[in-house]
């Protein structure tokens, strides 16, 4: 923080994680930034806002609304949100919202249990019930907004949102899908249509019913999309992981994995060793100068070789010429046509 509010560049880093906000179609963004005590004043009626000090607050919002969902985004300074019974009676709201925190921490209780979600982590929290969340230091949320009508009968019935596992292929699948359209939608640009809307919430759904999903949700293909960079993410330092890792780990064999995800531009192979490439990029910019064994093995190569012919496959150079580039000033900040 500087002086009051938030901090420039904390914002600019989260405009530039978030993406370039482009001009939108008919259902364009709506960009909302709220500050100090009359903005707290002013704040929408379905919450009571507080902050330890007013005057200081600030939270900067997007949002824009589709046939079935909101997409959102927001960025604040430490506060506290309410929702109450009081506020429930005068202002009903029959939505989950679906987010996840890049920036800060958040505690409190929702959907009559205690919260505490940390990044990375994602959230779910019942409009309809009181809840009483406390932000920690700035802290961000990007997600969205869905009907409970269309999360099933227990819970278009009222039932209470249980707890979600936070570390299941399904739950963090769910996560960067959810992020990754909230981005695309409200910072993007891009318009979403209706299966997609419906693809989404049909995964928002199943994670709530993670004992219950079956089978049937690796035929999704928004699903499968997730679990396969979420799944190349966090394994992609290991030589030995492939098609075959990723068809073990999702229970379905390398066929139906295929057939999912055609349409997707790259083949598997392929966005397993993008990420390989994008990481050896990342060792080949630092100052420390790792030798080209070092940068192979630490991003999954099975050896310097391999890295030299991927490399210049994909970028027309070789990485000892791509770093002499980038020590020279030929190339800016690291980047290479991708």
């Amino acid at each position: 923080m500087t002086g009051s509010g938030l901090d420039p560049a904390v914002v600019d880093r989260w405009r530039r994680l978030n993406g370039p906000a482009h001009e939108l179609g008919s259902l364009r963004s709506r960009q909302v930034r709220t500050r100090g005590r009359h903005g707290i004043d002013a704040y929408a009626d379905l919450v009571e806002l507080e902050a330890d000090d007013p005057d200081e607050f600030e939270q900067l919002a997007l949002w824009r609304p589709f046939s079935k969902i909101i997409a959102f985004s927001i960025l604040q300074t430490a506060a506290r949100t309410r929702r109450t019974s009081a506020r429930i009676r005068e202002y009903p709201s029959n939505f989950l919202i679906v987010a996840c925190q890049t920036i800060g921490r958040t505690t409190g209780d929702a959907n009559g249990h205690r919260v505490s979600a940390e990044p990375g982590q994602m959230s779910i929290t019942d409009s309809r019930r009181p809840y009483d969340l406390r932000t920690h230091g700035v802290t961000d949320a990007t997600g969205i907004w869905v009907p409970t009508e269309l999360m099933g009968a227990e819970i278009a019935g009222g039932a209470t949102v249980s707890p979600i596992a936070p570390d299941t292929v399904l739950s963090r699948s769910c996560a960067s899908l959810v992020v990754r359209l909230a981005r695309d939608a409200a910072f993007g640009g891009a318009d979403i249509d209706l299966d997609t809307e419906l693809a989404a919430i049909e995964v928002v759904r199943a994670t709530l019913e993670q004992e219950h999903a079956g089978d049937d949700l690796r035929g999704n293909p928004l699903f499968l999309r997730e679990a396969v960079i979420d799944l190349i993410e966090r394994n992609f330092r290991d030589p030995d992981f492939g098609v075959d890792a990723i068809a073990r780990h999702l229970h379905i064999s390398k066929r139906h994995l295929y057939r999912g995800l055609e349409g997707q531009g790259l083949s598997l192979p392929e966005m397993i060793a993008d990420r390989r490439l994008d990481w050896a990029c990342t060792l080949l910019a630092q100052p420390a100068r790792v030798r080209l064994d070092g940068v192979a093995q630490a991003a999954g190569f099975t050896s310097a070789a391999t890295l030299r012919n991927r490399f210049r496959a994909k970028f027309g150079v070789g990485p000892a010429t791509y770093r002499r580039q980038l020590q020279s000033g030929a190339l800016d900040g690291g980047e290479v046509d991708r």
